[in-house]
């Protein structure tokens, strides 16, 4: 037994499974201290800066996601690194695996270049109402990732878009919006409906009477609403069925 050096391979494995813990220890330590420090940090700029508490939100979740990325790929460096692996010569030579790491991190890195510049250039904060034209989805930001955005619809499911496929986006909170609302007249209740219309307008700002349009040989009572995307989507139900009930 003496010839095995049993004695001696225990003392290694013991060795390594100590700086094992210690490295685990250790990175578990500082990446709470790095997610206290920017907590910190972006609570004391939303104190400073109340109106732009959404930019801040947004900000403090990308940096925390990329500490994140970049504590966890230390960690395993380092444990490869404690057991002796030739780290680099396994990058170096993985083949085939490493292939297919050159395609993911070309996505990754997509992700990461795009949502960088959402982020800088300011395109969309936590809580806007977005509508992505090449993928004809609209919902509420509710996260913004280092790698994707999070929204929920209207339906209140969650949505995950890739930075990557984000080409065309709409901020519908920055923007005045405006929807129509056509109401199909005939000749015996045209005169009736618009004095209806308009009665109803009244009582709602941002709500216009337009006129008489005609779609597909459909005649029309047209009315507009403007003002920000959320409220006028709400609005439009509730006008749409006082016109309907006074109708009736």
């Amino acid at each position: 037994m003496k010839f095995l050096h049993i004695d001696t391979y225990i003392d290694t494995v013991l060795e390594k499974l100590i700086l094992l813990a210690l490295a685990t220890i250790l990175f578990y330590i500082f990446y709470r201290i790095l997610k206290i420090i920017i907590r910190h940090l972006f609570d004391n700029y939303s104190r400073i800066n109340v109106a732009d508490n959404a930019r801040i939100l947004t900000l403090s979740r990308l940096i925390s996601s990329i500490f994140q990325y970049v504590t966890v790929f230390l960690y395993i460096y380092t444990i490869l690194a404690i057991f002796g692996l030739p780290v680099a010569r396994l990058l170096t030579g993985a083949g085939i695996i490493g292939v297919a790491l050159g395609f993911a991190g070309r996505d990754l890195m997509s992700d990461i270049i795009n949502g960088f510049f959402i982020i800088v250039e300011h395109q969309v904060n936590v809580g806007d109402t977005v509508y992505f034209k090449n993928l004809e989805v609209t919902g509420k930001v509710s996260v913004i990732g280092i790698r994707s955005l999070t929204l929920t619809s209207a339906t209140g499911s969650l949505i995950f878009v890739p930075n990557r496929h984000i080409m065309a986006l709409a901020n519908l909170s920055r923007m005045t919006n405006t929807l129509y609302l056509d109401v199909p007249v005939t000749l015996d209740t045209v005169d009736q409906l618009k004095d209806r219309m308009i009665t109803v307008n009244q009582t709602y700002e941002n709500a216009e009477f337009v006129g008489m349009i005609t779609i597909d040989y459909t005649v029309y009572l047209r009315s507009k609403l403007t003002g920000d995307y959320a409220d006028i989507s709400t609005q439009q139900a509730k006008i749409m069925t006082q016109y309907y009930e006074k109708n009736d």
